[in-house]
């Protein structure tokens, strides 16, 4: 099955709190595979095994990362480098985008295919063919288009109010005698209000 790992014999023993990082670690991985629409759990389980094992050892290399970190890093690599050279593409940034997302789901990886996900070579045929297509089909559209501006239109009452505040702002005076009123009015209601 899937990534290929060390026996539970290398494992040494860990802390409490390790635990609980790894923990962790286990979980963030576990939701991204799930999210990738793979529901088959032993499979799951035995993916996030493999991916849990590579972040340990590089772990003793970089001991100032976080496990959870570790497990992401080393779980988007391996599902970008399958895809990848399931595809025989060159993934951008190597990371599994919305196109390498979209390929997997048309290509019904979570359905038909789930045993073959992050496995090595050979992979089925009709699998490999379809994967390809869906990829190719994934691609964005481009059309050409042209922009030409048009005219605001305003409806009756939004050129009234565009009309009465350009007049406002050409007569500092109406401006003011304008800001004087509403202000009265929200003292005469809050004088209500406090009456009442």
């Amino acid at each position: 099955m899937g990534i290929p790992h060390p026996a539970m014999t290398s494992l040494r023993p860990l802390s409490e709190m390790e635990l609980a990082e790894w923990e962790e670690a286990y979980i963030s991985v576990e939701c991204y595979l799930r999210a990738l629409q793979l529901r088959n759990r032993l499979l799951v389980a035995d993916m996030v095994r493999g991916i849990l094992f590579r972040a340990s050892d590089r772990q003793a290399h970089e001991p100032g990362k976080p496990p959870r970190v570790l497990a992401m890093e080393e779980t988007l690599k391996a599902v970008a480098d399958w895809t990848s050279n399931v595809l025989d593409v060159e993934l951008q940034d190597n990371r599994l985008a919305a196109r390498g997302r979209l390929s997997l789901l048309l290509a019904d990886m979570p359905g038909k295919w789930q045993p073959v996900f992050l496995t090595q070579q050979p992979w089925p045929e009709p699998f490999v063919q379809k994967m390809r297509s869906s990829y190719l089909a994934a691609g964005p559209q481009f059309a050409a288009m042209t922009m030409t501006p048009q005219p605001l239109e305003l409806n009756a009452l939004g050129s009234g109010a565009a009309q009465w505040f350009g007049m406002m702002e050409r007569r500092p005076l109406m401006k003011k005698l304008y800001n004087l009123l509403i202000l009265s009015v929200i003292a005469a209601m809050i004088w209500f209000i406090w009456k009442g």
